[in-house]
């Protein structure tokens, strides 16, 4: 195992999360609660009234004018992305991998395996947040920035069940560089 490094993180954990915090309460003040996964219902349902038409116009989600619109939330989402490439890109942290540090000390490395698992993983973060109308940045992270009740319970089962996980899919820890 010692041959596997984990850099160490550009910024401390409490500055990230001041930071995130603080930009997540200016968006709640400028325009509304942030979530990323209602634009998955957008996405799919502009392509499923192009693909077949019928079938979304008798959809009661898709056929949702609302669910037909693109708009900041979208663009939010393009801009995780980018953003999140292009800050690995300047710290030097960003290289084409098939596989997490993680995933090799505790799953032997397989490819096949590390992508099947991250398939199912995410289609079980997109039925989860659809069962609940809304994703995890959405009930956590919104939540907290407008100071909503429902945030609580919201973030002890988010936490709870996401370290849970964490334990039962990766029970080894790589060493980190000191």
């Amino acid at each position: 195992m010692g041959e596997i490094k984990v850099p160490k993180a550009p910024l401390p954990w409490w500055a990230a999360g001041l930071a995130l915090g603080l930009i997540q309460v200016l968006a709640v003040y400028v325009k509304g609660p942030l979530g990323v996964s209602t634009q998955f219902v957008i996405l799919d349902s502009i392509v499923m009234h192009k693909a077949a038409p019928e079938y979304a116009q008798n959809h009661p989600l898709l056929s949702q004018e609302k669910n037909r619109k693109i708009g900041y939330g979208f663009w939010l989402d393009v801009g995780i992305v980018l953003g999140a490439f292009t800050a690995a890109v300047m710290v030097k942290r960003w290289k084409l991998q098939t596989s997490t540090v993680w995933w090799k000390t505790n799953r032997n490395g397989s490819l096949f395996g590390r992508f099947f698992a991250g398939f199912i993983g995410g289609i079980f973060i997109l039925l989860g947040a659809r069962l609940a109308h809304g994703c995890t940045s959405g009930g956590f992270a919104s939540g907290w920035a407008q100071l909503s009740l429902n945030a609580v319970p919201m973030t002890i089962g988010l936490f709870s069940f996401g370290m849970l996980t964490a334990w039962l899919v990766y029970p080894k820890t790589p060493d980190f560089e000191k």
